[in-house]
């Protein structure tokens, strides 16, 4: 493969993996494509800069802009909104554990109720529910963890998948972690915070 073709290959993996983590930070794509050192990395960023858009947080994010969701068929636009820092977060699990399988608000229906984890993922074999918990209320992780055990209740995924997963919550703070972990007391669960993940 000569150069052109690699540096062709390389920029359609990055757009691919935008389409479907819709925003990446900097370091993110570093890290999710072994682009190399920081400067590597911002050469190619910039070299790819009219298929992608960007905003400056911590660390600048990048997304696919028209062009770019054009060139690899992509019909999902994305808008920068308060849920970007989760998506960021959601993120980062991903690079953490590297799952290999990993589907992003797959909604969870039974009887008339359901569940949208923020991603469900396979670690050693085994299914787990991710929530991100950055700056909602705990009144909304206590409703949601309500469901949890009302699902696990039902024995559903169980007949299907066979244990129920873990639930992994990441938080951003060691005081929300340890309500967090109060509130799933009973369940096979585990919580971290974002800086347990670095």
């Amino acid at each position: 493969m000569n150069l052109a073709q690699a540096k062709v290959t390389r920029w359609l993996q990055i757009l691919t993996s935008l389409d479907s983590h819709g925003f990446m930070t900097t370091s993110q794509l570093q890290r999710l494509h072994n682009l190399g050192g920081r400067r590597n990395t911002n050469r190619i960023l910039n070299d790819m800069n009219d298929l992608l858009s960007s905003f400056q947080l911590e660390e600048k994010v990048y997304y696919l802009s028209a062009k770019g969701r054009k060139e690899i068929g992509s019909t999902t636009t994305r808008r920068r909104t308060l849920h970007t820092q989760h998506t960021l977060l959601r993120n980062e699990v991903y690079l953490h554990y590297h799952p290999e399988y990993w589907r992003v608000e797959f909604p969870i229906k039974w009887a008339d109720k359901a569940i949208i984890p923020d991603a469900i993922f396979k670690r050693d074999g085994q299914f787990v529910f991710l929530e991100v918990d950055n700056t909602q209320a705990m009144t909304q992780n206590e409703k949601k963890i309500a469901l949890y055990r009302e699902l696990r209740e039902t024995q559903i995924f169980q007949k299907k998948h066979g244990l129920f997963p873990t639930i992994l919550y990441v938080t951003i703070s060691e005081y929300r972690k340890k309500n967090i972990r109060a509130l799933l007391d009973g369940m096979k669960a585990e919580v971290i915070t974002y800086n347990d993940l670095k």
